[in-house]
């Protein structure tokens, strides 16, 4: 057994020098670099050992001991790593379902997102048996991990010559899905700096563009490693896509949430979608509730019905600020 488990690390594993961004090459000198260095490199600590350990009491236990504010991105890991061991395994081969389903049921989302990883490093081509036994609602969240892989390990391929593989260009929600994964890279890509981001998302064809923006917002709610003027800025700069921009941070909060591994500074939320961390948990449990468990809901998948909830929430909660803003303006008017 022991051999066994030195020969999948030597087969599968992944150096933690992969998450350097000089490895990478990277942008690097932003003050978010170290940040996202560490959660790039625990990605990969949870990746190694799931393949080491398969799914075991110790693998449970080194989950159950990992700092909370990073369990989540430990559980995209292990998502990828044992999604890895099921593909190359003889006999055993449901280790990932079993941990989603059981111990890893709070962690669903981040766990897909890492099952996309391995589908884009083991260039498996047919996502549809996935989503089958996927989550009806959430399942598509395989195609964030898909674009986060291309763009983070890809990225000339992925953001100079846009690539989109094959398999996901007949269905447009895939593709936004996808976007999302790629928006999620750029934060790393990029180290978290605003400018560099837009200038990058401008090149792509304006029907990709906000797929792309949702996955930044998401990243840079999950992932931070910025300051609020750095947020404030790239809201600035994401022009007509801020709601996509608040859309990936409600989702980012929703998962930290049912995770139970929140946040302790709300500002990056506050700023994206003007309102409060608990506000937007408690409408993104409400709008998933919504669903009802469907994949579908009038011919849409229910993830872009979800999507799209959270967006015109977002709009919502700017036109308040914008009409209570007017309604100050009024009564100091008034006594004036």
């Amino acid at each position: 057994m022991y051999k066994l488990k030195v020969f999948r690390k030597i087969m599968f594993g992944l150096p933690l020098s992969e998450a350097n961004f000089e490895v990478r090459k990277f942008q690097k000198g932003e003050v978010a670099q170290e940040r996202l260095e560490l959660v790039a490199k625990v990605v990969l600590r949870g990746y190694n050992t799931a393949l080491e350990k398969g799914l075991s009491r110790d693998l449970l236990t080194c989950v159950e001991t990992k700092k909370k504010d990073l369990v989540g991105f430990f559980n995209e890991g292990i998502g990828m790593g044992l999604f890895t061991l099921d593909l190359f395994s003889l006999r055993k081969r449901n280790r990932f379902w079993e941990f989603i389903k059981d111990k890893g049921k709070h962690h669903e989302y981040m766990s897909y997102i890492g099952a996309g990883i391995a589908f884009g490093v083991f260039k498996i081509r047919s996502i549809k048996r996935f989503i089958k036994k996927a989550s009806p609602t959430s399942g598509l969240l395989l195609l964030n991990g898909i674009g986060f892989y291309y763009a983070y390990f890809k990225p000339n391929k992925t953001l100079n010559k846009f690539f989109i593989p094959s398999n996901l260009t007949k269905d447009d929600f895939h593709v936004e899905c996808y976007g999302n994964g790629i928006g999620r890279a750029l934060w790393f890509y990029h180290g978290a700096n605003p400018e560099s981001i837009a200038q990058t998302i401008q090149k792509f064809p304006k029907s990709r563009r906000a797929g792309i923006w949702a996955g930044v917002g998401l990243a840079a709610t999950y992932a931070g490693g910025v300051p609020p003027e750095k947020i404030q800025l790239l809201k600035e700069l994401s022009n007509e896509y801020y709601l996509s921009l608040g859309e990936g941070a409600i989702l980012a909060s929703h998962t930290r949430d049912i995770a139970g591994n929140s946040f302790t500074d709300e500002s990056t939320i506050n700023i994206l979608t003007k309102r409060s961390m608990s506000d937007c948990n408690k409408y993104a449990i409400e709008a998933n509730n919504r669903l009802e468990g469907r994949q579908f809901i009038n011919d849409r998948h229910s993830l872009d019905v979800f999507f799209e909830e959270l967006r015109v929430w977002v709009e919502i909660s700017h036109l308040d600020v914008k009409n209570l803003a007017k309604e100050e303006v009024i009564k100091e008017e008034v006594n004036y």
